[in-house]
């Protein structure tokens, strides 16, 4: 009898880590998750959108005026609130980023963002909060560490030129 106990125990320990990586199941609301839509409301101009968080990057995406684009992610649990997404939005020669999802001012389920050239406004049922573009490296959570945004840029750099190990720069 204890063998068996010991191993639905182990089983059940073994299965949470497989719940937490099914970002994408719906059946398990336990996990907490967030969804975040944004619309580009650029007239005639395509949005170009590139979000990430800390450790994950979900790559540039474009939108036409009017398109939505949607995605999601498990946020910390209901005490830590330090879920953090940022975005880079570019159109006709313009670049703008701002903080999509900040767990401790939107806190949602899912939030659905409408782009402007003004800024970012978050929709509700009822009204729109609007907010201003951030500053390049402003985030919203001063004081701690810092998300990198380095890479965030749209240009790609050109490629290091390598030479073999034992080169000394002579051929």
């Amino acid at each position: 009898m204890a063998a068996l106990v010991n191993k639905i125990v182990l089983l059940s320990f073994m299965l949470v880590p497989i719940f937490v990586m099914m970002d994408g199941v719906e059946s398990f609301k336990f996990i907490p998750r967030a969804v975040i839509g944004i619309e580009n409301q650029l007239p005639n101009l395509k949005l170009t959108i590139h979000c990430k968080d800390k450790y994950r990057d979900n790559g540039f995406h474009t939108l036409a005026p009017g398109e939505n684009y949607r995605f999601g992610f498990i946020t910390a649990p209901f005490f830590i609130k330090r879920t953090q997404w940022f975005c880079l939005f570019s159109w006709h020669g313009e670049s703008r980023n701002f903080d999509i999802y900040v767990e401790e001012r939107d806190d949602c389920s899912y939030c659905q963002w409408l782009i402007r050239k003004s800024g970012p406004c978050k929709y509700y049922a009822t009204h729109l909060d609007c907010y201003q573009w951030k500053t390049t490296g402003q985030h919203e959570r001063q004081g701690r560490k810092m998300l990198l945004i380095s890479n965030t840029s749209i240009q790609q750099e050109p490629p290091l030129s390598l030479q073999p190990l034992n080169s000394q720069g002579r051929d």
